[in-house]
């Protein structure tokens, strides 16, 4: 009675997708991070919420997104609830344009993933702009950078997330 009222397709699309963020958050912390591009850092997770609600809807992205961004944000004390925020809306939003205006293709993803950091990063600066006395043209030149950089890891993330959402799991 009880497993009539779970939808085993969910759950398992739930879990595929929660075991390749896992790999995405080891992946991102213990290798890419070691691998700078003038001190900055590629962002691995937008890339994938990203994909997930391109491909899987809003309501996936968006849900996915919040799960990413609460467990991104306990690690980083500085930002509180930045990429909660962010990701939810991310994915919500990329899933919203993948239902209603965009082709859900490669060109739509790297469109998304572009947009989608330059918003990142643009609220990781904002501090630093308006707050603090640090000079702006580096502060932007290290947003361009880190915003290049994950685009440039965005590429290999689409395939595997284009997989699992094309799968069906019933």
């Amino acid at each position: 009675m009880l497993f009539d009222l779970i939808d085993l397709s969910k759950l398992r699309r739930a879990v595929i997708y929660g075991l390749m963020l896992l790999v995405l958050f080891i992946l991102q912390d213990l290798i890419v991070s070691h691998i700078t591009v003038r001190g900055v850092h590629a962002l691995l997770i937008p890339a994938a919420i990203v994909a997930i609600g391109l491909f899987d809807g809003g309501r996936w992205g968006g849900f996915v997104g919040l799960a990413a961004g609460f467990l991104w944000d306990l690690g980083l004390p500085d930002h509180l609830f930045l990429f909660t925020a962010l990701l939810a809306a991310i994915g919500f939003f990329s899933g919203a344009l993948g239902k209603y205006l965009l082709h859900k293709g490669f060109v739509s993803y790297i469109v998304l993933v572009l947009i989608s950091m330059a918003v990142i990063t643009f609220c990781q600066m904002f501090r630093f702009l308006f707050f603090t006395d640090t000079d702006a043209a580096a502060v932007w030149q290290t947003g361009l950078i880190q915003l290049l950089w994950s685009l440039i890891w965005a590429v290999p993330i689409y395939f595997p997330c284009k997989s699992i959402a094309g799968r069906p799991l019933g």
